[in-house]
């Protein structure tokens, strides 16, 4: 039996192209519906399909946004493997919009979508299949691995205990974005399987990489992310002294990369201003983005005026694996969010994240029955303890995450989360042991690289590109 430990699009298209391929799987989710971050992305998935576009030139513009950090053979696998990937999903029966769509970052339209909630879209399709298809689903809790000698013998869920019939997991269990006040991540993006992974023996790296969101916006009490594609279609970012400040920044203004448009409206509220969305220069608005339309309408909100905000969105370290998803515990394999491909490098190019994912999920059928192992480069390892101590608050870590390793981070801050997590209880505490690994690589890299910006070290440190924090649990004897 194969468990494919989380629901998003990694976990669905693992669990479906196993399935149809002859294994025997059973799916675990904490949330199975709406639980993870597919169900919440607007954009699509990035793939080079026009005739002025290729394979190569999505790659250059990955490589470019992800700052010194890509995994070129990464880079080269995804933007190559995704078009197969998504003639995979098409002969499944999905259904895409016809045109492709531009986003920031991007020198060509390759975004892949449908209507203004792709990801939803995605989800709602391949749950129907799979539960046609008999995939068996279970709503419960991933607590523990059991691994002996550095190879996976089970695990432990809250509900059902120990399961030792498992001849492979797949963690699919998404990254750790809603541990930061302001997010675009639903509540269970808390860490959990970077956190039971790194205590089972898994190496983690790139924790000091978390993606902001440029453009979030709240309606009622709900977070509600503005799509990178409203930009790319003509939507405008204006302060409020009307002032169109996006080329202040970047000579791209409101397509520049994500990390820097995000710190960009970061520095106009620090500087007493409000930050708005003015979607009125985009073409048939209504029939193009209609979810958010039925937004603005119920809510009252002008085109021209939606307020906005930077949140945490993405969350690019995580379980170290290589380009069959294998992490350096044997028969243990990460994909999506909760893994480190090193496709983002330091930035994620937009709409790479679906199709990371489904590339990796669709692929991980071809290479089930082999095992190759995990080799990783030259990097800065660091050997972290569990210990126990206190217990904090979720609404606590969420705001000392944002104030101490935000999007703009400082050494003194850093030291000071990393004293606060150090003392808590790191050997039970998922939200807190991730926070902690993040902490410590911020306060490791001495440089700012994409979306890891430090004020006391605000340019880049050539000897440190190409360079990879790792973290590995240290055992107790």
């Amino acid at each position: 039996m194969i468990y494919v430990i989380g629901s998003g699009i990694a976990g669905l298209s693992a669990a479906i192209s196993l399935h149809k391929a002859g294994y025997k799987v059973t799916v675990i989710s904490k949330k199975i519906i709406g639980g993870g971050s597919t169900y919440w992305a607007k954009g699509g998935i990035a793939v080079a399909l026009d005739g002025n576009d290729s394979p190569e030139i999505h790659a250059k513009d990955t490589i470019s946004v992800g700052d010194g950090m890509c995994d070129i053979k990464a880079v080269n696998y995804v933007t190559t493997e995704i078009r197969y990937a998504v003639e995979t999903l098409e002969e499944w029966g999905f259904k895409f919009d016809e045109d492709l769509r531009l986003e920031g970052g991007h020198s060509r339209r390759r975004v892949l979508h449908k209507t203004d909630e792709t990801g939803r879209e995605i989800f709602n399709f391949m749950y129907k299949l799979a539960l046609k298809e008999g995939i068996n689903f279970t709503e419960d809790r991933l607590i523990a691995l059991k691994v002996k000698d550095d190879e996976i013998k089970g695990f432990i869920t809250e509900k059902r205990g120990e399961i030792s019939n498992s001849d492979r997991i797949i963690l699919a269990t998404g990254g750790y974005g809603y541990l930061f006040k302001f997010t675009s991540n639903p509540e269970t993006n808390t860490g959990d399987g970077l956190a039971i992974g790194f205590r089972a023996g898994a190496l983690l790296s790139d924790m000091e990489f978390i993606q902001f969101h440029p453009t979030i916006t709240k309606f009622g009490s709900e977070y509600f992310l503005l799509t990178e594609t409203l930009r790319g279609e003509g939507a405008i970012l204006i302060n409020d002294k009307g002032e169109r400040f996006a080329f202040k920044y970047d000579e791209r203004g409101e397509l520049a990369p994500r990390d820097i448009l995000a710190r960009a409206i970061y520095n106009e509220y620090l500087s007493g201003r409000t930050v708005f969305m003015d979607l009125t220069k985009i073409e048939d608005f209504d029939k193009k983005f209609p979810v958010l339309n039925n937004y603005l309408k119920k809510y009252n909100v002008r085109k021209n005026r939606v307020i906005v905000y930077p949140g945490a969105h993405f969350t690019i370290g995580g379980l170290r694996v290589n380009l069959k998803g294998e992490t350096n515990i044997r028969w243990l394999y990460a994909i999506g969010e909760v893994s480190d491909t090193g496709l983002h490098g330091a930035n994620r190019l937009a709409s790479n994240s679906l199709a990371e994912s489904l590339v990796f999920g669709i692929n991980i059928q071809r290479y089930i029955d082999k095992w190759e192992g995990l080799n990783v480069d030259d990097g800065i390892l660091n050997y972290v303890t569990l210990k126990d101590g206190e217990k904090l608050s979720i609404n606590d870590i969420k705001e000392l995450n944002w104030e101490y390793l935000g999007i703009v981070r400082n050494k003194e801050g850093l030291e000071k989360l990393v004293q606060i997590y150090e003392s808590a209880n790191t050997k039970e505490d998922n939200a807190i042991l991730v926070s902690l690994l993040s902490a410590k690589a911020a306060l490791l890299r001495n440089e700012s690289r994409g979306a890891h910006y430090r004020a006391d070290f605000p340019i880049k440190n050539k000897e440190l590109e190409g360079k990879r924090i790792y973290f590995k649990v240290k055992k107790s004897d």
